[in-house]
């Protein structure tokens, strides 16, 4: 038996069709954007956490890294300056968003403290003379600020 093709099933098909199309195309967009944005709240939360992971390096006598210094050149190059309160280290990463917070990362150069500041240890130092915002934790206000 046929059912009749009334105007109320033709305008749920037709507004069915729509929204498939729809959030398919917003899928789409978004999966072929190579254009993610990086939210800095995003990059500086996710190394304070991951900086023990990220490190070529471990640790001296079994303590942990800290975070010292986030230094941004732009929304997709960040240097980090980390410590364990006996060693101090650095490294440029060249940062990209693929899904959700989380950024994929590439580490340009890795650096130590040297007589003038910090010199590369492998890598290179490709934004050195570039303008930088640079952010420190702030234990009275207990949140990382911007202090240039």
């Amino acid at each position: 038996m046929i059912k009749k093709f009334n105007t109320t099933n033709a305008v749920l098909l037709g507004s069915f069709c729509i929204f498939v199309f729809f959030v398919g195309y917003l899928v789409f967009n978004q999966a072929n954007s190579s254009d993610y944005s990086l939210n800095r709240n995003e990059v500086i939360s996710f190394f304070t956490d991951k900086i023990n992971e990220v490190s070529p390096e471990k640790a001296v006598l079994g303590g942990s890294w800290h975070v010292s210094r986030f230094r941004f050149v732009d929304d997709k190059n960040v240097y980090i300056e980390y410590e364990d309160g006996h060693i101090a280290r650095a490294f440029l990463l060249s940062l990209e968003k693929k899904v959700g917070s989380t950024p994929d990362y590439k580490i340009i150069g890795f650096f130590e403290p040297g007589p003038l500041g910090y010199t590369v240890k492998a890598g290179e130092d490709t934004l050195k003379d570039k303008p930088q915002d640079i952010f420190e934790y702030n234990q009275t206000v207990g949140r990382w600020i911007k202090v240039n």
